[in-house]
């Protein structure tokens, strides 16, 4: 029999930077104690918070709620609303590009990642995955599609002009 509750990590909440200045804060604090500080202590679960947050999408299709939300441990907070119904699931791709300055010099740097979406029945799309590889991303989806019982549609050959 299947289950009623489905939840998917879509990503982490603090970017990579502030999860590394997390971990770095950690392993410092951890020197300090050992020196014998007592503020130390303030900065030990920063490393721990900053790993353990993710954006988080539920759905309860007994109850016909969807939930998006942050999820530390395995408590989610998030607003509970009514699903009004799926339509189906959608897997794009998508150019992404940027720029990083240091000091004198400038890079530019352009990426493809698929990004994976839900529509539900009020037009209403939640993000759910984002990866740099099609395969990764379709069998991520695959397991989404199967779960919630819904079509799966690769989009991402088509031309957007």
């Amino acid at each position: 029999m299947r289950g009623n509750n489905f939840s998917y990590n879509t990503g982490y909440y603090f970017s990579t930077a502030a999860r590394l200045l997390g971990l770095g804060a950690t392993a410092l604090a951890l020197f300090q104690i050992i020196d014998g500080s007592i503020a130390a202590y303030l900065f030990l679960p920063s490393g721990v918070i900053t790993q353990f947050t993710h954006c988080r999408t539920e759905f309860d299709l007994l109850k016909r709620t969807y939930r998006e939300g942050v999820r530390f441990g395995t408590v989610t907070f998030g607003k509970i609303l009514h699903l009004p119904g799926i339509d189906f699931l959608y897997l794009n791709k998508n150019k992404y590009a940027g720029q990083v300055e240091l000091r004198a010099s400038m890079m530019r740097f352009r990426s493809v990642k698929y990004d994976g979406f839900i529509k539900l029945a009020d037009n209403t799309k939640l993000h759910l995955v984002q990866d740099e590889s099609k395969e990764e991303a379709l069998k991520r989806m695959g397991k989404i599609s199967d779960d919630l019982g819904i079509e799966l549609r690769d989009q991402t050959e088509i031309k957007h002009y």
